[in-house]
């Protein structure tokens, strides 16, 4: 007994002095990269906005679709990431690599708490692969950190969407400008419950509800008029295909083919084939068409993920509308904050799912669904935003918000849930 204790006791000891030994040749004194100022607003929009865009898991079309990204945003995008746990990123490329540095401080350690990570990234064949790679003091081999990334991506991405080396399927350049990922058709395959996680909805389901706003077009509902008058039966088919089904997928793939519909992108990814499609999206809400698209997409993205996404998505555009296109609006965040809310509600909880079907099957009014904007501040160019509201986020520009927000809070199908 004596003596297996003591085996015991010295693998232990053995295993702490391993910890201790990578914890030397991992950590560092000081940082790789010195900690950057957070992110503005306008860029966390914009770096959440990319993620959803140029997601590379999200299903194919039917054509040969091609993903660019651009320098200044690949650095956006890691930093934002990084930003999650205190670190910090600087990205560069030449020569055809991709150069990343990131640090991340281990606040609880007093000496060697910088965890620094300097890696190159090239793309071989149209695969990426690591030229080189350390982490603090320790380089590790190319073939093991190949290895290593796989197996961070096979936690992320589904076997039917890799190729047989194990990286996702599709031809990786680095190019001067930053990269370009072309993917083909075939990349779309893949096992139902997969489809079902990148689309936002089985593929019979959402062949359902396409083909039902189809028919209810061919009857003169759905072309033309108010939104509210679609969404009546489109949720009272909802309702009764949940007595049998999941009512929060059900809403998520009415409210992801709708969102597609809506924002003219996407609708033949989720239901491929020759099917007949709905005609160009022409529906609004409170008497304007924009509304009814900010509506249907926000609440499309809110179901599918989470809020928050929804909402920077939302900010971003209206960020980017302000200096060109139409200019900031806050009537269109309100739409989009009301799509937020809906989608919230339609995939919160399987009865959160049943009680808004309920609601929007029986019938409901422009002023059921959103409150009242039109006397919101809209159509604001760069200066004039600067010169009303300073910044996003200011006080004046709080309060802007919480009246969007205490508006949409005295409506009943949101009050109190």
């Amino acid at each position: 007994m004596r003596a297996l204790l003591k085996l015991l006791l010295s693998l232990v000891l053995l295993g702490v002095l391993a910890l201790l030994s990578a914890a030397w040749f991992v950590l560092q004194d000081s940082p790789l990269v010195d900690p950057q100022a957070l992110l503005s607003p306008h860029d966390e929009a914009r770096a959440r906005a990319l993620l959803e865009d140029k997601d590379p898991r999200k299903p194919f079309g039917d054509d040969r679709e091609v993903i660019e990204a651009d320098a200044r945003d690949l650095e956006l995008v890691v930093r934002h990431l990084l930003h999650r746990l205190g670190g910090s990123a600087r990205v560069g490329h030449a020569r055809g690599k991709l150069d990343i540095a990131a640090t991340i401080p281990i606040s609880y350690l007093p000496r060697r708490n910088n965890l620094n990570i300097d890696a190159s990234l090239d793309a071989r064949h149209g695969r990426p692969g690591f030229s080189a790679l350390r982490i603090g003091s320790l380089q590790v081999p190319p073939k093991a950190a190949d290895g290593l990334a796989r197996w961070v991506i096979g936690r992320r991405v589904a076997t039917n969407d890799r190729d047989a080396t194990g990286w996702p399927q599709g031809r990786l350049e680095i190019l001067p400008t930053g990269l370009r990922l072309s993917r083909g058709s075939n990349a779309a395959a893949g096992n139902p419950a997969n489809r079902m996680l990148n689309t936002g909805g089985t593929p019979e389901a959402l062949r359902f509800y396409h083909d039902l706003l189809v028919d209810l077009q061919e009857r003169g509902i759905g072309r033309v008029g108010p939104l509210v008058a679609l969404l009546e039966p489109m949720f009272r088919a909802a309702e009764t295909r949940s007595i049998d089904r999941d009512p929060v997928e059900e809403n998520t793939a009415l409210l992801t083919l709708l969102g597609a519909w809506a924002s003219q992108r996407g609708l033949a990814a989720l239901v491929p084939g020759r099917p007949r499609r709905p005609t160009s999206f022409r529906l609004k809400l409170q008497g304007r068409r924009d509304f009814a698209r900010h509506f249907l997409a926000s609440a499309a993205l809110a179901a599918r993920s989470d809020g928050s996404l929804s909402n920077a998505v939302g900010l971003f555009k209206e960020i980017t509308d302000a200096g060109r296109g139409s200019g900031f609006s806050f009537t269109d965040i309100a739409a989009n904050r009301t799509g937020t809310r809906i989608g919230e509600l339609a995939g919160r909880t399987p009865q959160s799912a049943r009680d808004l079907q309920q609601r929007l099957a029986d019938g409901v009014t422009d002023s059921d669904l959103m409150p009242a904007a039109a006397d919101l501040p809209e159509h604001l160019d760069s200066d004039a935003f600067r010169e009303r509201f300073g910044y996003v986020g200011s006080p004046a520009y709080q309060a802007v918000m919480r009246e969007i927000e205490e508006r949409i809070d005295a409506i009943g199908l949101y009050h109190d849930r």
